[in-house]
């Protein structure tokens, strides 16, 4: 099999995977769970999903040896990278849940949702529209209005992301929902858990060009 067709998905210890990796496997790729950094050396895509908290979810990426295999494989080397959850907020230089440093790929600094006053109840769990646009390639083959299945308390700041935000949702603030720059891709919500939208913006990930 070509090496684009191995798909790394990163465990650092705190994820529930399964979901991710059950899906990926409904596609004719070699997917591989890493739980060290080495791991990644020979990966084709690396999927990062992600459930728990910040600065644990970095601490067990640091401790793993993913952090530098991050910098080496997808800033360095090009390699396709889909953050989901999590894996999106990973990306930011830091978080409003805590006080770790995060990869620093994207500036700024995710927010947790304001509640109270009439907000909408936090977290933001269920489905959601996610309004997709045009500059997207990883869900071009979507409705420009799509439902997604989301689980979170803190989101990116369209503030931050305008230049590459590809969708946008609204849950008491507009957020982004989706970015894409390059050879990096992540999204707020759970792709595993939407039904076909989630599956198709899975199959374009891993037949795009590396």
């Amino acid at each position: 099999m070509s090496a684009d067709r191995r798909v790394a998905v990163i465990d650092y210890g705190l994820a529930n995977i399964r979901s991710v990796v059950n899906a990926l496997n409904c596609f004719d790729v070699d997917v591989t769970v890493v739980d060290n950094g080495a791991g990644l050396s020979d990966a084709g895509r690396i999927v990062l999903p992600g459930v728990g908290s910040f600065d644990a979810g970095m601490r067990g990426l640091r401790e793993r040896g993913h952090l530098e295999a991050l910098q080496r494989r997808v800033m360095a080397a090009g390699v396709p990278y889909l953050g989901i959850c999590l894996g999106m907020q990973f990306l930011f230089d830091g978080s409003a849940e805590g006080s770790a440093a995060g990869l620093g790929w994207v500036k700024g600094k995710v927010k947790r949702f304001p509640s109270g006053n009439g907000q909408p109840k936090v977290p933001h769990v269920g489905w959601n529209e996610v309004e997709i646009r045009p500059s997207t390639e990883l869900m071009a083959p979507l409705e420009s209005r799509t439902d997604f299945y989301f689980v979170h308390s803190y989101y990116a700041p369209l503030a931050d992301t305008e230049a590459i935000a590809t969708g946008i949702c609204d849950y008491g603030v507009r957020f982004c929902a989706a970015l894409e720059r390059d050879n990096i891709a992540a999204v707020q919500f759970h792709p595993e858990k939407s039904q076909l939208g989630g599956m198709k913006l899975l199959e374009t990930f891993l037949q795009a060009d590396g």
